[in-house]
């Protein structure tokens, strides 16, 4: 098994590799000759691991073509806007993209990975994140859900590498169509209405031409958008596979709590309880109930108000749904603290009493510098 490490310095944007590129388990992940095409594809190599069988004692820095950024892996949020920027670029230019799949169950393995290793971090990245890339932070958000829930069922690793590709990939044949929702203020028009059925057959065929032959996967997006019992789209499928009822879930729950420009978000605790109502009290679909269960009601990234008056943000879940930990960020009275307090919310003074849009803070937040490294 590869034993040495390769390091930012060795890796150059647009320049031919000189040795073959293993994972941290042995498995080749390039090949020699391989160009690394972006930064962001760099970032995201760079925090999977990357080995190689050759000694590296004497290796010069290669020559870059261009300044190459500084990779900051202590700020978990650019590692995650890394994997974003790189999905981002996958979705959109797969025609281009030789090694589609193997780029994206790479992408898919390392937010398996991140949110194995910081959860909380994940979940407040996507949350915190700006919208204005919302089918790429979208796609990102219902693979971390999906990830969580299928991990707490105790699904295998290779289920769950299926499902976290299946939720990135989901939309993929309706990027634009999706950014153009989320801008207008009025209902879908008839043919926006027709895109949006015929885009998991699409989205299905579009990956099967890029090369995907993983049954599960390509199953989970054609079936996304069909509901138990039949009535889904787009061909009605009466008994749905389970993946595609969990990608379906996470993915109401990330839509409901994503703002558009036609609605405000609601809070994670009204889209939990409208996903639970909607589901029976859980009866017609059991991943409801293990969703809000394992990110909480009020989950990290969410604003609060505590019921001593002070603002706090809510950086990891807690003992129960509803009594995550949070660092208070002003006093009652509306003034910053020198440095946030640790509060637990499950004490009757420190309770969560509502929720706090972000755009009604007032004040600035250093976020990367509350959540630890990812």
């Amino acid at each position: 098994m590869p034993k040495h490490r390769i390091i930012p310095r060795l890796l150059a944007i647009d320049e031919p590799l000189p040795w073959d590129v293993y994972d941290a388990n042995g498995a080749l992940l390039l090949r020699r000759g391989y160009r690394i095409a972006r930064a962001s594809q760099r970032d995201v190599l760079l925090a999977r691991g990357l080995y190689t069988e050759e000694d590296l004692t004497d290796a010069a820095t290669p020559p870059a073509p261009r300044p190459l950024p500084a990779v900051n892996m202590q700020d978990p949020f650019h590692l995650w806007d890394s994997v974003m920027d790189e999905l981002g670029v996958l979705l959109r230019e797969m025609r281009g993209i030789e090694d589609f799949r193997e780029q994206v169950e790479g992408l898919a393995s390392l937010i398996q990975a991140l949110a194995r290793r910081a959860a909380d971090t994940a979940l407040a990245a996507v949350i915190l994140t700006n919208q204005y890339r919302y089918p790429i932070i979208h796609s990102l958000h219902v693979a971390v859900l999906a990830e969580l829930v299928a991990t707490r069922l105790d699904w295998t690793e290779d289920r769950r590498i299926s499902l976290v590709c299946a939720a990135l990939t989901q939309n993929l044949a309706m990027l634009d169509l999706q950014m153009r929702l989320c801008e207008q203020r009025m209902a879908p028009t008839d043919t926006q209405r027709q895109e949006i059925q015929r885009h998991p057959k699409l989205g299905h065929d579009m990956l099967q031409l890029a090369g995907v032959k993983d049954a599960l996967w390509l199953r989970a997006v054609l079936e996304h958008h069909e509901t138990s019992g039949g009535g889904g789209y787009p061909f009605g499928i009466a008994a749905p596979c389970a993946e595609a009822i969990l990608l379906q879930t996470a993915d109401i729950f990330a839509a409901k709590v994503s703002p558009r420009a036609a609605r405000k978000p609601i809070t994670p605790q009204e889209a939990a309880r409208s996903l639970y109502l909607a589901s029976g009290g859980g009866e017609h679909n059991p991943f409801v109930a293990v969703l809000i269960k394992e990110i909480g009601i009020f989950p990290p990234g969410t604003f609060v108000r505590l019921a001593n008056g002070e603002l706090a943000l809510v950086t990891r879940r807690g003992a129960s749904a509803n009594t995550p930990e949070a660092l208070a960020l002003t006093t009652p009275q509306g003034m910053p603290y020198a440095a946030p307090i640790t509060r637990q919310t499950a004490l009757k003074t420190h309770s969560i009493v509502a929720v706090i849009p972000r755009d009604q803070l007032g004040i600035e937040v250093n976020l990367a510098r509350i959540w630890p490294t990812a």
